[in-house]
């Protein structure tokens, strides 16, 4: 199975063609799109370059392989409004030049990278082996990055192993139970939440000030929540599945979290708690925990989220009162544990309760039994938080 990767390098050294190629880039593709808007609908990128390709080279001074980009660039753009039914002028403003596997760069092991046949210095780990694609030359707070596509071969999912169940959390960023040998994995969202509040705070009390260099500051800080919350969500997906290659895990279970902002009942709280709530980036640490996982021969599947921290384990009992915070206690068995652990083992169990009720079905079915309905299903109820 194949799957495409996409790596930021930083660019070290210096390179003339990089400013003048860029800037002529975004002016050529601002000309272009003016003349597409002005007719109404976009035309396919052979015809426009045949048409317009001598007018750019003459006129912008670009390299041929980036002119033949330019038409497939702006003609997505404007099929992708009409696609959307809306129509307006597509005005490019950002730093974002295409380049061609061979043509506009090169990877090899004497001259290294090179872009338009100068080679490049840049910082970032070793460079995979795979099928290099087209990829994007980049300007962001006056730096330079390339952000190199490669197709890259990842293995089959794991047939045997165990199963993990994942909490996801606040304070607890994700906690992970292997049921089989009772091995837990916490990792803490404490460093997550208080790096992210200290850039609220600051943000807030310099626009306060209102100064120009307050301003500028402002901009110099933007994106950097986003970051850190995109920093660290790395590291805990690292962390969670070299956690799920130490136990030999085939799968991962998480939570089905869709919806979870979109609460019918409006409670009230603190602003601190709502941004802290709606700011929570479960889904983009799940992204990565996937395809970190799939690149390890590890399966990833999705749960229901209900109860799952107030029902428990041993007996099957769910009572909200059983869980206090990150403390749980059973009114039923008096079984106590931590409540994120207590969810992630519930997790797993959830996920093995649907493939048994998969199996039993699948078998009824074959045999054309006359089984009732209750009884097929009944694995799947011994979780009354379900």
């Amino acid at each position: 199975m194949k799957t495409l990767r996409t790596y930021k390098l930083k660019i070290t050294s210096k390179h003339a063609k990089f400013e003048d190629v860029s800037m002529n880039y975004r002016k050529a593709v601002n000309w272009l799109s003016k003349i597409i808007f002005k007719r109404g609908k976009p035309d396919t990128p052979n015809k426009l370059c045949k048409e317009f390709y001598g007018t750019i080279r003459k006129k912008f001074h670009l390299p041929s392989q980036v002119t033949c980009s330019l038409f497939r660039h702006v003609v997505s753009t404007y099929r992708s409004m009409r696609s959307n039914k809306k129509w307006s002028l597509a005005v490019y403003k950002k730093i974002n030049v295409p380049l061609c596997w061979r043509r506009d760069f090169n990877i090899s092991k004497t001259r290294g990278l090179t872009v338009w046949g100068e080679p490049i210095k840049y910082k970032a780990r070793k460079l995979p082996e795979g099928k290099w694609l087209s990829s994007r030359l980049k300007l962001f707070h006056k730096q330079w990055y390339i952000c190199l596509t490669i197709e890259i071969d990842i293995p089959e999912s794991k047939k045997t192993g165990t199963i993990i169940g994942v909490d996801s959390g606040i304070k607890n960023l994700l906690t992970a139970v292997d049921k089989k040998t009772n091995k837990t994995k916490y990792i803490s969202g404490n460093q997550l939440n208080h790096r992210r509040l200290c850039i609220r705070k600051t943000r807030a009390k310099v626009a306060s000030v209102g100064t120009p260099s307050a301003k500028r500051l402002l901009k110099r800080l933007s994106g950097k929540e986003k970051s850190v919350t995109q920093e660290l969500c790395h590291v805990a997906s690292k962390q969670l599945v070299s956690f799920a290659q130490e136990v030999d895990a085939k799968t991962i279970v998480m939570e089905n979290l869709t919806g979870i902002r979109k609460s019918k009942k409006k409670k009230k709280m603190h602003h601190k708690q709502r941004a802290r709530n709606h700011r929570w980036p479960f889904k983009q640490c799940q992204f990565f925990v996937e395809y970190k996982a799939a690149a390890k021969g590890i399966s990833v599947e999705y749960v229901p989220p209900a109860y799952t921290s107030q029902s428990c384990p041993v007996c099957g009992h769910c009572e909200k009162a059983n869980r206090n915070g990150l403390k749980f206690r059973c009114r039923s068995c008096r079984y106590q544990d931590n409540a994120d652990r207590i969810g992630a083992c519930n997790i797993a169990l959830r996920s093995l309760f649907q493939r048994q009720a998969a199996e039993k079905r699948a078998v009824c079915q074959s045999a054309y039994s006359n089984v009732s309905h209750d009884s097929v299903t009944s694995p799947i109820l011994y979780d009354r938080g379900h």
